[in-house]
């Protein structure tokens, strides 16, 4: 949408709401440039947020204008039950008030129409949700045939007794029609332990997502059964649905800003998604949502009872009418790469300038001066199984300077005896004996085994040795000064405070370098921060700062902050705004912004921003044929 009304690629949300923030400021609207629609559906309508607001009344505004006085029809889909997005300032009444809201824009009636049939849930399902999650309303129907959805009561550490039962299931349906699912899938928990049996023991080829913030890759995906978490997993559906994590303590911090008498919408999310076998794991210690009704749970469902209970049956969950827990939450500790997702893109940039002046150091290189590296290689060519390794290529890059010039492999775990005695002669071999230290040590961080064993027999023979040489010679170059002396993959960690909540911030920094320096005032550290990605982000910078805050709260004194990005030789120069108390307020903004929770605004307030929004999009100046 974006694109067709601005003439132009938009990559990405900050893009949009720096392009909008123009529009705003040149007060005209946006020319449209090719044939207008007679019809404009807007899908999904319960994940607008103000920024998707701003964009459809532009252009419907435009594509109106095009028309020459006859407003093209509004058709508005979406579901206020899959409305998931709150992270973004996403909010369900853009689709329930629709009428009101856009019918400034469209001189037609709205007529409502509910579509309650599913033609892709069987009718068990359908039954076990409405009557078990949903209190007995008839939210949806279906007259699809189906198996019935299976509670499995048990212990989820036990991984080997689960991953048994499953394992018959998944067989039948096939890896990849098969996923499980989890509000969270690298927190480390008994997911892990479960994910590693079914593959190692029965042999089950498996995607496990690098980043649970990103789309799921369909190339990765093929044919192999998934782990995902419920947002990546929206919109997509399998044959066979296992779900963890759908119990009580789902509101102790996901979803603590949310009522329990009702079905979360997370939850109702991944309960739509099994196209005919769905399977809820129940962690038998915890008390099931207290919207669940246990009685219609046994009369829709299998409950198959795994851990000997004396207890014949699942206790009733406790009653609704917990108090939401609004404001900030922090968890217990927090990876600084962690702090840095789910975060509303708008008001992560308002604190990076707030705090932060950076400075491009160095340009973006182009064309064949960019080091490609392939991000997905082929695992099986015969199965059509491929890897997202852009993880790994990161981390290979980064050892080879670390091997070059101090001759260790710290960064990526590796014992001195093991490097001493097999790090390869032949130059041409060294790329993939990186490669295949770096995949297991991604794999001991994340605690993931499944590209490991799918990778047991691959050559990791995709970085070319002359794009290694390069990279690690590009990286070398800016820390080429003999006095230099460098720190790889150093370990960092500080319990930080935010008024009356704690949590203790932990993670690795790339490479600290320490030189002298003349000035006695001066810190004589630097904080570099390694990437290799297709764009430096705001993240990043974020994440380069932390780690100098904990680096400078050790020393006392404010290392230099340094974001490279070895892909495209990008480098950024990162100075406080004021120093190191700059430092501590971005620490300070982020993990607010990231935890805490604001609760939904009210009626009022939300009428009186879309109008304010609506209002300033009739006021701009349109096109030609309108003045």
């Amino acid at each position: 949408m974006a694109g067709k009304l601005l003439n132009r690629v938009v990559p990405s949300d900050r893009e949009l709401i720096r392009l909008l923030r123009k529009v705003d400021r040149d007060g005209k609207l946006p020319v449209w440039s090719s044939t207008p629609f007679d019809i404009i559906v807007l899908d999904e309508f319960q994940d607008c947020n103000p920024e998707t607001f701003w964009l459809v009344a532009c252009f419907l505004r435009s594509n109106n204008i095009a028309k020459e006085g006859q407003p093209a029809r509004i058709v508005v889909l979406g579901d206020e039950r899959q409305s998931i997005y709150r992270f973004r300032n996403a909010d369900p009444r853009y689709l329930t008030l629709a009428p009101e809201l856009l019918g400034p824009m469209s001189p037609y009636p709205f007529a409502e129409v509910q579509l309650g049939k599913s033609f892709r849930l069987p009718m068990p399902t359908v039954d076990f949700i409405n009557h078990a999650w949903l209190g007995g309303e008839q939210y949806i129907s279906s007259s699809k045939r189906g198996p019935k959805p299976i509670v499995l009561r048990c212990n989820l550490w036990e991984s080997r007794a689960i991953a048994e039962r499953l394992s018959h299931l998944i067989k039948r349906y096939g890896p990849q029609n098969s996923v499980i699912i989890a509000p969270s899938i690298r927190t480390k928990g008994p997911l892990q332990g479960l994910t590693n049996m079914l593959a190692e023991v029965y042999g089950i080829p498996i995607s496990v997502p690098t980043d649970d913030d990103a789309p799921l890759d369909d190339q990765v995906i093929h044919g192999k059964m998934c782990i995902s978490t419920i947002h990546q997993f929206k919109g997509r559906e399998r044959e066979l649905v296992v779900l963890l994590g759908m119990d009580s303590t789902y509101f102790e911090f996901l979803g603590r800003d949310q009522p329990d008498d009702t079905c979360p919408n997370e939850a109702f999310v991944a309960l739509t998604r099994a196209l005919s076998q769905l399977v809820v794991l129940h962690q038998d210690e915890n008390s099931m949502m207290s919207c669940v009704s246990v009685d219609a749970l046994y009369d829709t469902a299998e409950v198959l009872n795994m851990i000997g209970s004396e207890t014949e049956i699942i206790p009733q969950p406790g009653p609704p009418g917990r108090p939401l827990e609004l404001g900030l939450l922090l968890p217990l500790s927090v990876g600084v790469r962690d702090m840095t997702r789910y975060l509303q893109g708008d008001a992560l940039d308002r604190i990076v300038k707030r705090c932060l002046h950076v400075k491009r150091a160095s340009s973006r290189l182009l064309g064949r001066e960019r080091i490609n590296i392939q991000n997905v290689v082929a695992s099986d060519t015969q199965k059509g199984f491929f890897e997202s390794v852009s993880d790994i290529n990161g981390l290979a890059i980064a050892a080879s300077l670390e091997l070059e010039t101090l001759g260790t492999l710290k960064s990526l775990d590796v014992d001195q005896k093991e490097v001493n005695k097999n790090m390869p002669i032949v130059p041409q071999q060294l790329a993939p004996w990186l490669c295949r230290h770096a995949c297991r040590y991604e794999a001991k961080l994340s605690g993931y085994l499944p590209r490991v064993i799918q990778m047991e027999h691959h050559k990791f023979d995709w970085i070319m040795h002359q794009d290694l040489e390069l990279a690690r010679r590009r990286l070398g170059n800016e820390l080429a000064d003999p006095a230099t002396s460098l720190d790889f993959e150093v370990e960092m960690s500080e319990r930080f405070h935010v008024n009356d909540k704690s949590t203790t911030l932990y993670g690795r920094a790339d490479i600290i370098a320490s030189c002298p320096v003349e000035n006695e005032d001066a810190s004589d550290k630097t904080i570099w921060e390694i990437k290799f990605v297709s764009q430096l982000t705001n993240e990043h910078i974020v994440q380069a700062c932390v780690y100098a805050y904990l680096l400078g709260s050790e020393s006392g004194e404010l290392p230099r902050i340094i974001l490279y990005n070895v892909r495209d030789g990008d480098k950024r120069e990162i100075t406080p705004r004021h120093g190191r108390p700059s430092l501590k307020k971005l620490v300070t903004d982020v993990l607010t912004l990231r935890y805490t929770a604001g609760g939904e605004v009210s009626y009022e307030e939300f009428i009186k921003r879309c109008t304010e929004t609506t209002q300033k999009v009739m006021h701009l100046g349109g096109s030609k044929d309108e003045e």
